[in-house]
């Protein structure tokens, strides 16, 4: 038999080094490497083993979702080394549960069977019982299955303890350190040949991990197109740009779109201030319901800087964004404390929370206690005691939202204003590509209209379309494909042309993508 340290060869070592490529990953090649070392001595020596474990429980202890990074590292390893017979990815969530018995085509069934099965807790509410039977279920039908349960930080210990005959394998996704952070950046840098200072590294590393991709690849671009190799000449340029000196409702106007959005705030607006002048200060608690991409926490930001300007709550421009992981605490008592930190933090001002419909998930501790209602109830009683003091905008999916504002009646005599947040028409989309140009200043072809709205139109039709955030991802790319064709051409460094957005959007398929399946559990 070969020695154990020999089993993994050149491609399972390629596999994993992709870990390396994502910040705060590269920790979790030991875990993946064990489990493929497992399974070739299982072959090696023919074990007769039952059952062969190779599922995963994995938490998150970070503030991204780094999940669709290793999810996919996870599958095609597994299925290099034969542990799946194909590297299909599917994914249960709560949709599919609602229908007891989900129609599968032949393709799913053999998917099942033979793909990675991910199961989100988040998504799904259940308590670990009923997920422990739902699993049973499926491996008494094929045993072969691979599963990964996607576990927060909260709930980790108790599906390890309740699955532990199924789930032989955990990993964790660390919270992503300054020095992490910094090593990304260094070598980002180093790789594209820049060079940099110490304060230029610790000054990105101050931002958060998907601000650094962006602002990373953004500077990559203007040292390519000003020929550039330091990268602080680069940042300085961008540096001497004043700060805006317009009123917030100037910059409510001047957003793409959102006729009825700006309307509506608007109105809330000269109704507070008139409610105010009339020692009658109403509830300012609203909720902002929408898809991705479609302004929300942009507007949240101007509501805010609005009240400064006009003295609503006080003249300090307040503004503290928090999501579930800000609010909720890991052992009874702590969520009480800290989401009453965030209150106290936010007094004056507005305190908005993103993905709102997060906190009323199912989140349990061993006893039973309800950190998600602990949370909600701590938010409610602040809510009423600081009303004169604070503005608590919720924000999220409509459908998740509504779920929110069930779960506890005190939300519906506490949120006076609700806005619904439409999504952008492929004009709109196209408007909005446009005012990136123009803000980077670069200059449009005339023959790329239509083939924009053609893309945007046909893009828009994707589940859980992101909007504005698509918009800015493709003109992220657009911007790297025009740098690398200019300076190939030595042409007019600031022209966008047709070329450059055509071979950007070719790349992007505007299907549903076949490997991730979305399903019910089995019957």
């Amino acid at each position: 038999m070969k020695m154990v340290e020999e089993l993994l060869d050149e491609k399972n070592e390629a596999i994993l080094n992709k870990l390396d490529e994502v910040i705060g990953l590269s920790k979790n090649k030991s875990v993946l490497r064990d489990i493929i070392r497992y399974h070739k001595v299982m072959q090696e020596c023919k074990c007769n083993i039952e059952f062969e474990n190779y599922n995963i429980v994995i938490s998150n202890e970070s503030n991204y979702n780094l999940y669709e990074e290793l999810i996919p590292i996870i599958a095609e390893l597994y299925y290099k080394n034969g542990i799946i017979s194909n590297s299909n990815i599917l994914y249960f969530d709560r949709e599919n549960l609602r229908d007891n018995k989900p129609k599968r085509g032949k393709s799913e069934e053999k998917a099942i069977k033979e793909g990675l099965i991910v199961i989100d807790l988040n998504e799904l509410r259940m308590s670990t019982q009923e997920l422990k039977k739902e699993i049973e279920k499926m491996l008494e039908q094929d045993s072969k299955k691979a599963f990964i349960i996607l576990a927060d930080e909260y709930r980790e210990g108790v599906v390890n303890a309740a699955l532990t005959d199924y789930f032989s394998w955990s990993m964790k996704i660390e919270t992503i350190s300054s020095d992490e952070k910094e090593k990304y950046i260094k070598k980002f840098l180093d790789s594209n040949n820049l060079t940099y200072s110490n304060e230029i590294v610790k000054e990105l590393a101050d931002n958060p991990y998907y601000m650094i991709k962006n602002k990373l690849i953004n500077i990559l671009v203007d040292c390519k197109i000003k020929k550039e190799k330091n990268v602080a000449k680069v940042l300085n340029r961008k540096e001497k740009i004043k700060k805006s000196t317009k009123t917030g409702i100037q910059e409510l106007e001047e957003l793409t779109g959102l006729d009825d959005v700006k309307e509506q705030i608007k109105k809330v607006i000269n109704f507070i201030k008139l409610s105010k002048d009339r020692e009658n200060m109403p509830m300012l608690h609203m909720c902002f319901n929408g898809n991705p991409g479609t302004g929300k926490t942009t507007v949240a930001r101007i509501v805010g800087k609005i009240f400064s300007e006009e003295n609503i709550l006080s003249d300090k421009e307040i503004f503290v964004e928090a999501q579930r992981c800000d609010l909720i605490g890991k052992y009874v008592g702590h969520t009480a404390h800290i989401t009453q930190s965030m209150i106290q933090k936010s007094l004056g001002g507005v305190l908005f929370i993103d993905e709102a419909y997060s906190i009323a998930s199912y989140i349990q501790d061993e006893a039973g206690k309800d950190f998600g209602a602990e949370c909600i109830a701590t938010l409610l009683k602040g809510m009423e005691d600081h009303r004169n003091e604070l503005c608590v905008i919720f924000a999220g999916y409509t459908k998740e939202m509504q779920h929110l504002l069930s779960v506890n009646p005190g939300f519906a005599s506490r949120i006076q204003f609700t806005i619904n947040f439409p999504d952008y028409s492929a004009e709109e989309l196209y408007n909005i590509f446009k005012g990136l140009c123009k803000k980077e200043k670069y200059k449009l072809s005339s023959n790329i209209k239509s083939l924009l709205l053609e893309h945007f139109d046909v893009a828009k039709k994707q589940e859980n379309f992101a909007n504005a955030r698509y918009v800015r991802n493709i003109f992220e790319k657009v911007k790297m494909e025009q740098a690398n064709r200019a300076i190939n051409e030595n042409g007019n460094k600031n022209l966008i042309k047709k070329g450059d957005i055509e071979n950007v959007i070719s790349n992007y398929s505007i299907e549903e993508p076949t490997e991730k399946i979305k399903i019910g559990f089995a019957c």
